[in-house]
């Protein structure tokens, strides 16, 4: 049964978008503040994240980014967002965030469903915009277009292309075939050119259209083969993600050891954070005349009865051995 985090400040439109999950057979988690979400995210690992775009209080694209820098988030979890913006500008600040899809509103909630579980069976989509995920001090640039083959060739480009071919490369090659007495009248300048158009033909292809498909054929069946072997790696790495976490142990004096979910622990001690966060600010004179300390009560309310459920069944399930 996958499992969702809706996350909304207004109350009506998330018990609607959650109630209707929940008949689709999610387990739904309710969060009404981006600060809860982005602890219970990160202390349960949901299939999917849906954030609402617009909030009086925090950004959703800054929580995403948080989220996103997470590795085992990035590994197991999908983020959408629900938004009214559909700028360029808005598209690439959220795939740049790590925000997996940009659904406009209103909702159209027959295709929020389906793009939901294709997320949720981490099925391809493509990505809000296109971004370059690497940098100048990478090893190259990665960039993120549905559909394009090209984002395989950027090793061979940088072993292969226009920086490759300096005046050091080829007199390295000049003196390599004199040291091996093979004799050619061959000049630099020659030697670069017919160095640039075999390195050309082996990226691109050679300009005879029969010529083009035979080395392109031959440039895919080596991508295409490793990437056989990425996959056969990753499918044998993926087994892995369907064991259930090894349980650490509570020693107390009345029961001894007792075995609990990491994920309750972590749960637990995120609550423990914001609760004291939040009894700190209510000590500080005149604090309690912010309104917006209520909505803090309210979320750490609700964190406190997950945490404490969650130790709970381990209590009872001791009592019950």
């Amino acid at each position: 049964m996958p499992t969702i985090i809706v996350a909304d400040e207004n109350e009506g439109r998330r018990n609607l978008l959650a109630g209707t999950l929940e008949r689709e057979g999610y387990t739904v988690t309710r969060a009404s503040t981006l600060r809860q979400c982005e602890g219970t995210a990160l202390a349960t690992m949901p299939d999917v994240v849906l954030v609402d775009g617009e909030w009086r209080s925090g950004n959703a694209i800054d929580t995403s980014s948080k989220l996103s820098t997470d590795p085992e988030f990035n590994l197991k979890c999908r983020l959408v967002v629900l938004s009214t913006d559909s700028s360029q500008e808005y598209l690439a600040s959220a795939a740049t965030a790590g925000v997996d899809e940009v659904m406009s509103k209103p909702v159209d909630m027959n295709n929020l469903l389906a793009q939901l579980q294709k997320h949720a069976a981490k099925m391809f989509v493509p990505p809000p915009a296109e971004v370059g995920r690497g940098s100048s001090t990478g090893f190259f640039d990665v960039k993120l277009t549905a559909g394009d083959p090209s984002w395989t060739l950027p090793i061979f480009e940088k072993l292969l292309g226009e920086e490759a071919l300096g005046e050091d490369f080829v007199e390295n090659i000049m003196e390599k075939l004199e040291a091996e007495d093979i004799d050619t009248d061959l000049d630099p300048e020659t030697l670069e050119k017919v160095l640039r158009t075999a390195f050309d033909a082996l990226i691109l292809g050679t300009q005879e259209e029969v010529e083009s498909e035979l080395e392109q054929s031959r440039l895919e069946d080596v991508l295409d083969a490793q990437a056989e072997l990425v996959e056969e790696a990753l499918e044998a790495n993926m087994e892995l993600l369907d064991e259930q976490p090894d349980k650490v142990l509570i020693l107390t004096e009345e029961t001894g050891l007792i075995p609990i979910d990491p994920d309750a622990l972590n749960l637990t001690q995120r609550t423990l954070e914001i609760v004291h966060e939040l009894l700190w600010e209510i000590g500080i004179p005149g604090r309690l005349a912010d309104t917006t300390l209520s909505h803090r009560v309210e979320d750490a309310v609700g964190l406190t009865e997950d945490a404490i459920g969650a130790l709970e069944q381990y209590g009872a399930d001791d009592d019950e051995d």
